[in-house]
């Protein structure tokens, strides 16, 4: 866990695209806690075997808003609450969006091609469900380390200070590692991640070369 190392003066509660994802999956998660099935609503969550069936494809979109467990769902939401402010501010809220939902659907994609391609473990994972805002947040990632790369992270229980970027690439290299070789020790999705985060950096280049760096200079909304 990290926290931006110094107040860059941008509100939180004024990037409304980020203040209604994050009560868009805390909502989710009561309501799956609150399911009398005990099950937490996993019919909702995205099975790669079903959508290459051509069966509840929907569930690409709203397996985005789940998560498993408390753990799963407070680190998810304060890593997105750290750097989610950044992007919309940076972004545009319209843009931020479009990014958000597409690094989402691109890291479940991901994670759906890696149960075909990769071998041996790789079928045995298509019938298990998968859900959690993880992609998503990993294109959030990228977008913040092409943005704010010189901006410092904190790391939690340290007075250790490193760049964003620095922090940002050396998580996208293990999650890289893992993806290859620790899916089936984990039980994480972690072509989901490296999937969200390649979708989330070419939507940042893109922006980033249209607008250059204009965005640094944007009236903050303190």
């Amino acid at each position: 866990m990290v926290f931006e190392a110094s107040d860059d003066k941008i509100s939180f509660i004024k990037q409304f695209f980020s203040v209604i994802i994050l009560v868009a999956n805390i909502l989710v998660f009561i309501w799956q806690v609150l399911d009398p099935t005990g099950q937490m609503h996993i019919e909702y969550a995205f099975v790669p075997a079903e959508f290459f069936a051509g069966e509840k494809q929907w569930t690409i979109f709203t397996s985005m808003f789940m998560h498993g467990d408390f753990m799963h769902i407070l680190m998810n939401m304060w890593f997105f609450i750290v750097i989610t402010d950044n992007c919309e501010h940076a972004m545009g809220h319209t843009f931020y969006l479009i990014t958000y939902l597409v690094s989402g659907l691109a890291g479940s994609l991901a994670h759906a091609f890696s149960t075909i391609m990769i071998p041996i473990w790789g079928p045995m994972l298509s019938s298990i469900p998968s859900l959690g805002a993880s992609g998503a947040i990993f294109g959030l990632m990228a977008v913040y380390m092409i943005l704010y790369p010189r901006n410092k992270f904190l790391l939690l229980g340290s007075t250790r200070v490193v760049s964003a970027g620095y922090f940002i690439v050396t998580y996208f290299i293990a999650e890289l590692t893992y993806a290859f070789f620790a899916f089936e020790m984990s039980g994480t999705a972690h072509f989901a991640h490296v999937g969200g985060f390649l979708a989330g950096a070419v939507l940042a280049v893109v922006f980033k070369a249209v607008r250059g760096s204009s965005y640094m200079n944007k009236k903050k909304e303190s």
